[in-house]
């Protein structure tokens, strides 16, 4: 396997050229100051004529001479400069914001030959290009590749003001409480208001989390917004096993895991557990958490509208051709260059965090970022951290592996945590035995015995400690302190010597349950415990109930040896890495069949939990498939693929199919209209399991997964044959590799919605790549059939719908009558099971059968009830508390398109009165809305604007709030059938 790439590092500031060059870029920036101020002056007349009176003074100036010349020729240069100065702050200086689609482009050409700048007039808005002394100059033509993308430096930030002083809680040794306070003073002191950074180097056990842990409570008593995090290793699989773009999924899973991470905590700070007091009040905490989790994905959206604004400026040029610059979908020139999907979303994370960090006091702490080293997830996590320039930042991780250490992160100070001293070791233990009634003289001679056998190593001493308190009578001699805690080995950390943990947790287990109990290899597999996940899997193996087992996992949270996942009960624990990591490989090396049959329980667990089937709270059906973009779903999905990694084989084969049934699901849910990351994720999840098993079927599901085309508006039969293509033959080989067929329904769950899933994506794929015929038509509709005759259970309901409404869609324009026929009664189910996206598409087709039948107005308006109900879709989903996504948007964007396809077709086909009668009902239908915004939708169908890119992922924004307030007002028309026609404008 190769080492991971890191990301480009960007160019050196301070690099230059020779002298020729340098003076060339001073001339070149100079000429463009000064053409700035040129071209700005010409949309500036206030500013044009108050500069030329300056010049009239100035000539005039000249004329008298003396005196005057010198006032006019002073004040002439204080306007001149004043205007610089503005020009260049407007140019160069003022805070640049997200630009939406339909934002202008600029290109400059200077002394250049054999220019050649494709597909430029692609782009929605304004364009200008400059020519200046060049040569071979071809504007317009075929889309470029874009150039490889580039990490961009985080920007240096402002201060703000520092924290109030709080009283310092007591750590658990005077080391610890000293490394605390160093911290804590800082962050009171502020540094001169520049926020404070710290980087935390300790050995495994050395207490590296626990100090984080008090640095977190002593500034939540500030008052201070704290998010404290951990970070996890990017998920590479076996050496050799993935390829490039594995690779970069994983670490892309691994950065949305710590923005999940940093949101949750911002979710908790505004709605504490616990009786914990707020640190944030609800509105901004709703919105920052909105913020943080809108930087997780990174689309690029194509324009799909017209509406191009070119102006070519040519001087003193020769051969210069302006080719095709009309309207076009994709290929134009960018106007900056692409980042990376990591870098993206580095540069979007920062921003938010560092505006929080400026509105508000905020301290980020993250944990084991020895996890990422060496990788690009680590480039990723510090640029994020440098970019929080007013915040409290500690990180906490490992030495180097070879036992040296990792390069210093700029601008921290780094702190050491190692073994204790023997004096603190002894009084730490003394001070605990004599708690629990040990006298003097045999709580010494206990304490001194453990700082020898521990060697001072913080977990050791605590662990031990807490085995000789529980396990040995008071005053307990030395020798029973030492077979008690070594067994025979000769220091504590020995392998033998951990038996002493197993004895003590699983002695303690079986007094709870009355019979012995073999709990503590449980937490050797497990990576993460929780109260459910304890509950189910000792109940499942060990027959233990409810009520024991949340006892259970109450004294282990107690335990030194375990360690919580962040500052936050409810994330979990796992047994302290020293512990889990040293005797999870003997435990898999010595007991290969109690190792494998602990994993298989943890995975039956997992795979329950994950199972589409399960009770859907009340919500409607097709809600359960939105877990998918739940952040506590996905990690748990992870960790069922961690488990199901050490299967036996037999068992392999169950978990198999359930693993190609999730990424069917999720496919199905997203990626038949927008490309998710999460079907990504998950193929680079299978490309990390064991190299042994047999993965072929990975292979297919990538395949289907980059051959499919997402998006309606994309899809045409005979378009992207080859991409259509290849999703077939994937689907093909998935199926015959599963033993599926048409027309035989399986009884095994898994394979019957896999069998579904697929009848409905091999009907598609049948049907685009195919040119549109007869023959083609009739084997999808096959598919279609057949996918939704085994739609029987309740569950299942909601895909038989599509399956109904994708053979429907076949004859919408061959065959009307027969597609009417299909959706006879069609809108009643729909809402019986309150699906909100189907009537969308089902409006749609009524259009086209419209269309067919040669009833445009029935035909457009159909599509502006499309578009009514696809508006509603950003805020009224099939879950509850939706917003405007990237799927709503493209649906939506979809419709628009339709719409405006059809109006070029019925003026093409010399229906301009028609065309012009339906855009005045749907303006009518529509005039709610406008009136509402305080707008005027001009001589056009009045449909509602998509959103912008700011309008994803929150429902806070005027788009979100109009949205809701059509639900809320135009509910007599969302309530009417998406088929009945529009009335008639009222006349003026």
């Amino acid at each position: 396997m190769s080492e991971p790439s890191a990301p480009p590092t960007p160019p050196d500031p301070g690099a230059a050229g020779g002298p020729l060059e340098l003076w060339e870029q001073v001339l070149s920036a100079a000429s463009e100051v000064l053409s700035s101020i040129a071209e700005s002056l010409k949309v500036e007349p206030v500013l044009l004529a108050g500069f030329a009176t300056m010049f009239l003074v100035e000539l005039a100036g000249a004329l008298y001479g003396g005196t005057f010349l010198l006032v006019a020729s002073l004040m002439f240069g204080a306007y001149a400069l004043s205007l610089v100065a503005l020009f260049v702050f407007r140019r160069w200086g003022s805070p640049r914001t997200a630009r939406a689609a339909g934002d202008s482009r600029r290109a400059k050409v200077r002394r250049s030959r054999r220019v050649h700048m494709p597909g430029f007039g692609a782009w929605r808005g304004d364009s200008r290009v400059d020519v200046r002394r060049s040569e071979d100059v071809v504007i317009g033509g075929s889309p470029a590749r874009d150039s490889a993308p580039a990490v961009l430096p985080v920007p240096e930030s402002e201060p703000a003001a520092g924290p109030e002083p709080f009283t310092p809680r007591k750590p658990y040794t005077p080391t610890l409480a000293r490394t605390r306070d160093t911290v804590l003073t800082a962050a009171r002191g502020g540094a001169g208001g520049t926020g404070v950074r710290f980087e935390v180097v300790a050995d495994s056990g050395c207490g590296k989390t626990l100090l984080l842990e008090e640095i977190a409570a002593g500034l939540k008593e500030d008052r201070r917004l704290v998010l404290f995090i951990t970070a996890g290793a990017p998920q590479y699989g076996e050496a050799g096993a993935m390829g490039a773009a594995g690779r970069e999924m994983a670490e892309y899973a691994a950065c949305r895991q710590i923005i999940d991470a940093i949101a949750t905590d911002v979710h908790r700070a505004y709605v504490p557990e616990g009786g914990e007091a707020p640190l944030l009040d609800a509105a901004a905490g709703r919105e920052l958490e909105t913020s943080v989790l809108g930087t997780r994905d990174v689309w690029q959206r194509e324009s799909r509208s017209a509406g191009t604004n070119v102006v070519i400026d040519v001087r003193r040029s020769r051969d210069v051709s302006v080719g095709d610059i009309g309207e076009a979908v994709a290929g134009a020139l960018p106007r900056e260059p692409a980042l990376s999907r990591l870098a993206e979303m580095q540069q979007q994370l920062t921003r938010v965090m560092d505006e929080a960090a400026r509105s508000r006091p905020t301290a980020l702490l993250v944990d084991d970022v020895h996890a990422v080293a060496g990788t690009p997830v680590e480039n990723w996590l510090m640029g994020v951290l440098r970019g929080m320039s007013t915040a409290v930042v500690v990180h906490a991780g490992r030495p180097a592996d070879n036992g040296g250490d990792r390069v210093p992160a700029p601008g921290a100070q780094r702190l050491r945590l190692g073994l204790l001293a023997h004096d603190e070791t002894t009084a730490f233990v003394k001070e605990r035995l004599v708690e629990a009634g040990w006298q003097g003289a045999g709580a010494t001679a206990a304490a001194g015995e453990i700082a020898v056998l521990t060697r001072g190593h913080p977990i050791g001493v605590a662990t031990c400690t807490t085995i000789v308190r529980d396990s040995l009578p008071a005053d307990a001699s030395t020798v029973e302190v030492r077979a008690l805690l070594l067994g025979g080995a000769g220091h504590w950390d020995d392998d033998g010597a951990f038996d002493a943990v197993r004895t003590y947790v699983d002695d303690y287990a079986a007094r709870i349950v009355g019979r012995p109990l073999p709990l503590f290899d449980l937490l050797v597999v497990l990576r993460r415990c929780t109260a459910p996940i304890l509950a189910a899997v000792l109940g499942a193996t060990e027959g233990v109930g409810e009520r024991q087992a949340s006892v259970i996992y109450d004294w282990l949270s107690r335990c030194a040896f375990v360690t919580p996942f962040d500052d936050d009960e409810s994330e979990g624990w796992r047994l302290h890495d020293y512990l889990r990591e040293n005797l999870d490989l003997r435990f898999r090396r010595t007991r290969p069949t109690q190792h494998a049959a602990l994993h298989a329980a943890v995975e039956r667990y997992y795979r329950t939990r994950l199972n589409f089937d399960e009770e859907r709270e009340e919500q409607p059906i097709g809600a359960v498939g939105a877990r998918y973009e739940d952040a506590d779903w996905q990690r748990d999905s992870q960790e069922w693929l961690h488990h199901a990694a050490f299967l036996p084989r037999e068992a392999y084969e169950s978990s198999k199919r359930a693993m190609i049934r999730l990424f069917l699901e999720a496919f199905f849910w997203w990626d038949m209209e927008v490309s998710s990351s999460y079907c990504a994720q998950l193929v680079s999840a299978y490309r990390a399991l064991p190299t042994e098993r047999d993965l072929r079927w990975v292979d297919w599901l990538d395949q289907l997964r980059t051959g499919y085309v997402a998006g309606r508006v994309n899809q045409a039969p005979g378009r992207d044959r080859e991409r259509w293509e290849q999703a077939g033959a994937a689907l093909d080989a998935v199926t015959s590799y599963l033993g599926l067929r048409r027309g035989h329904i399986p009884a095994d769950p898994d394979l019957r919605r896999i069998y579904i899933i697929s009848a409905l994506l091999q009907g598609e794929a049948i049907w685009f790549a195919g040119s549109g015929g007869d023959s083609e038509r009739n084997r999808a509709a096959a598919w279609f059939r057949a996918g939704g005759d085994a739609c029987t259970d309740e569950n299942e309901l909601w895909i038989g719908n599509w399956a109904v409404h994708e053979e429907a869609g076949l004859w919408a324009a061959s065959d009307p009558a027969r597609a009417r026929a299909l959706l006879e009664g069609f809108e009643d189910r729909l809402a019986a099971q309150e699906d909100t996206e189907l009537p969308v598409w089902l409006a749609d087709t009524y259009a086209d059968i419209a269309w067919a039948e040669n009833d445009p107005r029935r035909c457009f308006d159909a599509h502006a009830r499309a578009a009514l109900h696809g508006f509603v879709y950003h805020v009224r989903q099939e879950t509850y508390g939706q917003y405007p996504n990237h799927y709503t948007d493209s649906l939506y964007r979809s419709v628009l398109t339709h719409v405006e396809r059809r109006e070029r077709a019925a003026l093409d086909a010399g229906l301009t009165e028609e065309v012009a009668a339906a855009k005045a009902r749907s303006r009518a239908l529509f005039a709610p809305y406008w009136r509402h915004v305080g707008r005027d939708p001009g001589d056009t169908f009045g449909l509602p604007e998509p959103p912008a890119a700011t309008d994803l992922g929150s429902d806070l924004t005027p788009f979100a709030r109009a949205a809701k307030w059509v639900v809320r007002n135009m509910e007599d028309e969302l309530e009417k059938s998406v088929a009945e026609p529009l009335r008639d404008p009222a006349a003026p």
